[in-house]
């Protein structure tokens, strides 16, 4: 099968899943509607059912209740499923650096799938602003700025580095001579292309 059919075929089992889904809450809906209704008019012996107004209003907040659980859930199939096919679409270099900065395995679709709908998007997104944030300084200030980043934020950045291909082996010894090396290395080798492969990694790591 082409890369085209595969990727129409799931584009295909995706828009079945949302028909179903608003499927489901169209007959939800319904109930609903008919739950809350007002009645039609009854004389006083035929409303004598032996059920209090509280019941009935009891009945009308279970069925909102489960016509806003039905509306959760379709909106978090769609996101999955639209989620899904953006990974497995990412192109290679896109896929491997937001892996490396979810922590996991490039190939584990489902699970990079998860970890971007639940995970905290700040602290993984982190290395990125850090480099973002140094390439808008001159040469001198990049180096100041780097040191303050902190020993952890380093070897993040330098990950990320690695994984951009710009940086191999390990990150020197010591928090003043990591940041003039990695200084270094975004003053000349990170390129405007780099940034926009970085840009693709943030919008397929958004949670929506």
């Amino acid at each position: 099968m082409t890369d085209t059919a595969w990727m129409a075929e799931e584009t295909t089992n995706a828009d079945e899943i949302v028909e179903d889904v608003e499927t489901d809450m169209t007959d939800t809906e319904g109930n609903v509607e008919e739950a809350t209704a007002e009645p039609e008019h009854l004389d006083d012996e035929a409303l004598d059912l032996g059920e209090s107004d509280e019941d009935a209003d009891s009945g009308k907040s279970k069925a909102r209740t489960q016509a806003q659980s039905k509306g959760r859930d379709k909106t978090l199939i769609r996101r999955t499923v639209r989620k899904m096919l953006d990974v497995q679409g990412a192109e290679d270099d896109v896929r491997h650096v937001a892996a490396s900065l979810l922590s996991k395995d490039e190939s584990d679709v489902e699970g990079l799938v998860v970890t971007i709908l639940t995970g905290d998007s700040r602290k993984t997104n982190q290395p990125m602003s850090d480099l973002e944030d140094l390439m808008e300084a001159d040469a001198i200030e990049m180096s100041a700025n780097a040191t303050a980043l902190g020993k952890d934020r380093l070897k993040a950045l330098w990950s990320l580095l690695g994984d951009l291909g710009k940086a191999e082996g390990s990150l020197p010894a010591g928090i003043a001579p990591a940041a003039i090396q990695i200084a270094k290395i975004i003053s000349k080798d990170v390129s405007d292309d780099d940034m926009l492969t970085l840009t693709a990694v943030a919008d397929l790591m958004k949670k929506a």
